[in-house]
C-alpha cells in the first residue's frame, strides 16, 4: 500500500456523508425506489470526491496508524448513523 494520505480518509467520509444524507432523505423527506436512492448516493459521493481532489488541504501525509483510527470513526460513524435514523 502507498503512503496514507487524509485524502483516501476523506473519501470514504464523502462516502459515508452520502449514504447518510441518500438515508435521511429515504426515511424522512421521500422514499425512493432502491435503484434511485443508490444512484442518488454513487452521485453524491462523485461529487463530495470531486471536491476532495480539488483541495489541497488533504494532501497531507499521516502514519498507518492514524490512517486506520480515522477509518475507523468513518465506519462507526456510518453505522451508528444509519440504525439511529432507521429507528
Amino acid at each position: 500500500m502507498k503512503e496514507p494520505t487524509l485524502k483516501k480518509v476523506a473519501y470514504g467520509a464523502a462516502m459515508a456523508i452520502a449514504v447518510i444524507l441518500v438515508h435521511l432523505v429515504n426515511e424522512y423527506v421521500y422514499k425512493m425506489p432502491p435503484m434511485f436512492a443508490i444512484f442518488l448516493a454513487i452521485f453524491f459521493t462523485y461529487l463530495g470526491i470531486r471536491l476532495i481532489r480539488k483541495s489541497d488541504k488533504f494532501d497531507k501525509k499521516i502514519s498507518r496508524t492514524q490512517y486506520n483510527l480515522l477509518n475507523l470513526v468513518v465506519v462507526l460513524v456510518l453505522v451508528v448513523s444509519y440504525f439511529t435514523i432507521t429507528q
